[in-house]
């Protein structure tokens, strides 16, 4: 059946396992909003386990979808093999042109990831010393550095001045007298 290498059979298996990937990848997409994504992983947005019941389906089912599509489109290829130079460096500009696209799409995901941080951040009270290894994984993204020595106030501030968020009001110490004084005044 698959005896020569210009074989429309061919191009029909490999169509055949296209249309099946693309039924797996259709099944796995979750559209969510990127900042609703960001506040539910903080622990910020609404509890419901119902959200990541399906995840390792999906991940299974996007894995399944891929192998399915690159099979099909190779399948394809190969039975329309006989090509010239000129569709060989074609083919290798239209690769090289998707990289450079995902070069720059990279590149811009993570510079609006970390927009998406710091726009939370500014519009949600935080403690970052209560989630030392949240807060050193958010100054990474940042490119805050830390070091050995450095105190955890120290990196805390840093994170948070490269969120653009205030530091916290630090209680002021008082003495005794001072705390009876401020209890006593009228109206509080």
């Amino acid at each position: 059946m698959l005896h020569n290498m210009d074989s429309p059979e061919l191009a029909v298996v490999g169509l055949t396992c296209n249309v099946v990937g693309v039924f797996f990848l259709a099944n796995s997409i979750r559209l969510r909003e990127p900042r609703k994504a960001l506040a539910d992983a903080l622990g910020v947005g609404v509890k419901s386990v119902m959200r990541i019941r399906d995840t390792a389906l999906n991940n299974m089912q996007v894995m399944l979808g891929f192998l399915f599509l690159t099979t099909g489109f190779l399948l394809q290829v190969v039975a329309q093999w006989n090509m010239e130079l000129g569709t060989l460096v074609l083919c290798a500009a239209i690769i090289g042109f998707a990289c450079a696209v995902y070069a720059v799409g990279a590149y811009s995901s993570r510079r609006a990831f970390k927009r998406m941080l710091r726009e939370f951040f500014q519009s949600e009270a935080w403690s970052f010393v209560d989630d030392m290894e949240l807060t050193k994984e958010i100054g990474a993204i940042l490119g805050v550095p830390h070091t050995k020595d450095m105190t955890v106030e120290v990196y805390v501030h840093r994170v948070r001045q490269a969120l653009g968020v205030q530091d916290a009001p630090k209680p002021k110490a008082s003495s005794a007298a001072e705390r009876a004084r401020r209890i006593a005044l009228p109206g509080r």
